[in-house]
């Protein structure tokens, strides 16, 4: 168990400086607009990982890949609005700043979790 909650924090402290990095680079500097993107991802992060951990445990859907790329469309599409709602920027700048924040996120994390600490 503790296992699991390391490895749930490691990914949530390198999603939070991955998609705030990438908020940053998008002209987000505000203490507000950066909390808002940290705020979102404390939601959202352990949600995704939750879910995918339940289905490796229950065997829901045999195709995890198929089931992560859902939940992650999801993600963006809830972060998308979520950021909209509170910082009420552009909304095709804000779905950019969302699919590209999470598709580096996760793209890091493939790496890392697969390939640096297998």
């Amino acid at each position: 168990m503790f296992e699991y909650l390391r490895l749930f924090a490691l990914a949530l402290i390198l999603t939070i400086v991955i998609e705030a990095g990438i908020a940053w680079l998008f002209g987000l500097r505000s203490k507000n607009e950066l909390g808002t993107v940290i705020l979102i991802n404390v939601i959202t992060n352990p949600l995704l990982n939750y879910l995918i951990l339940i289905n490796s445990y229950f065997h829901l859907v045999n195709q995890t890949g198929v089931l992560t790329l859902a939940l992650e469309v999801c993600v963006v599409f809830a972060e998308w609005r979520l950021l909209l709602w509170v910082l009420r920027l552009g909304a095709k700048r804000m779905l950019v700043l969302s699919l590209i924040m999470n598709a580096c996120s996760y793209l890091a994390g493939l790496l890392i979790f697969n390939y640096i600490l297998q």
